[in-house]
C-alpha cells in the first residue's frame, strides 16, 4: 500500500492532477500535504509529487523545481505510467498546462500569441473552488470523500483518452465530408456522446474549408448542425423558420431539427445556411 506526499499551501492544477492520476491507479492508504522528508524521498512506497527537488521516477519522485528544463509534476507522472504522449494528442489542454506551470501565465500567453489578461478572463471558477478546497487539507484517507472525488476523476481523465482515441479513429473511417456551396461540413451519424473527439478529427482534416459538423444531438431526436471555427460565412438563421427545424441559436451558430431527417434533407438546410463572401457584403 503506498502513500503520497504532496507540498503543502496553495494547491495547482499540476499537483491536483497529479494526485488524482495515482488514486486512479494504486492502493493508495493517505494523501499527505506537506513538505517532504529524507525518509519520504528514499522509500519506494512513498509517492512524492511536485515537491522534495528531486526528480527519480524509480524512487518515485516527481518534483521539477529543481531543474527548468523538466516539464510540471503532472506531465512527468504521465510519462511514468505510459500516458504522455496519448494525453497530448487527445487533450489540447494538455500541453499548455504544462507551460502555464513551469514558465507562468506571461511567458505562456506570450507563446499563444494573446494577451495575459484573456488567460486570467478564461479561469473558472469551478476549479478555484475544488484548488481551494484541496488547500485547505491536510490528509486524505480512503474512505474520505474527496479522495473518492479525486480517485473518479482521475479513472476518468485516463479513460477519456483511451475513448478520445477509439472515437477519432471511429471519425476517420465514418464521418464524410462533404461539399456545402464553396465551403465543407462533416456528417457523422454516431449517437453516443456525438462530438466527442470532433476536436481531434478536425486537427487530423487540417482543411480550413470545414465549416460545420452535422451529427445526432445530444439533447432531442434530430440532427444538430453546429457553425465550426465562427465561420461567418454559416448563420443558421436562414432556417429558423423552417418548419423541420425545432431550435435555432439566436446568434446563428447551431440549428436542431426536429428528427433525423434523411441525410440529403438535413444537407439541404445546412446549405440554406451559407452565405458566399458576396452576399455577405452586399
Amino acid at each position: 500500500m503506498y502513500k503520497i506526499v504532496v507540498h503543502p499551501g496553495s494547491a495547482h492544477k499540476d499537483d491536483f492532477l497529479s494526485v488524482s492520476v495515482l488514486l486512479s491507479m494504486l492502493d493508495v492508504k493517505a494523501v499527505y500535504r506537506r513538505e517532504a522528508t529524507p525518509e519520504d524521498l528514499a522509500d519506494p512506497y512513498t509517492y512524492v509529487i511536485d515537491v522534495g527537488m528531486e526528480y527519480d521516477a524509480d524512487k518515485h519522485n516527481f518534483d521539477h523545481h529543481q531543474d527548468p528544463a523538466l516539464p510540471c509534476a503532472f506531465h512527468l507522472v504521465m510519462k511514468h505510467f505510459g500516458y504522455h504522449e496519448r494525453a497530448l494528442l487527445m487533450f489540447e489542454w494538455y500541453g499548455h498546462m504544462s507551460m502555464m506551470d513551469v514558465r507562468g501565465p506571461y511567458r505562456t500567453a506570450e507563446y499563444l500569441g494573446v494577451d495575459t489578461s484573456i488567460l486570467f478572463a478564461a479561469s473558472s471558477p469551478i476549479d478555484g473552488y475544488i484548488l481551494s478546497r484541496f488547500s485547505r487539507l491536510q490528509r486524505l484517507r480512503q474512505g474520505d470523500l474527496f479522495y473518492l472525488l479525486m480517485k473518479e476523476f482521475g479513472e476518468d481523465l485516463l479513460a477519456m483518452i483511451g475513448r478520445k482515441m477509439e472515437r477519432l479513429e471511429r471519425l476517420k473511417s465514418e464521418a464524410l465530408v462533404v461539399p456545402v456551396k464553396h465551403l465543407k461540413a462533416i456528417v457523422c451519424a454516431i449517437s453516443d456522446d456525438p462530438k466527442l473527439s470532433m476536436d481531434r478529427y478536425l486537427k487530423f482534416l487540417d482543411d480550413k474549408r470545414v465549416a460545420m459538423s452535422i451529427t445526432p444531438s445530444a439533447r432531442g431526436g434530430g440532427w444538430e448542425m453546429l457553425r465550426i471555427g465562427d465561420n461567418m460565412n454559416v448563420d443558421f438563421r436562414a432556417v429558423a423558420d423552417n418548419p423541420q427545424v425545432r431550435f435555432v441559436h439566436a446568434n446563428g451558430f447551431v440549428a436542431k431539427t426536429e428528427t433525423l431527417l434523411p441525410i440529403e434533407e438535413a444537407l439541404q438546410l445546412a446549405t440554406q445556411a451559407v452565405f458566399t463572401p458576396d452576399a455577405i457584403a452586399s
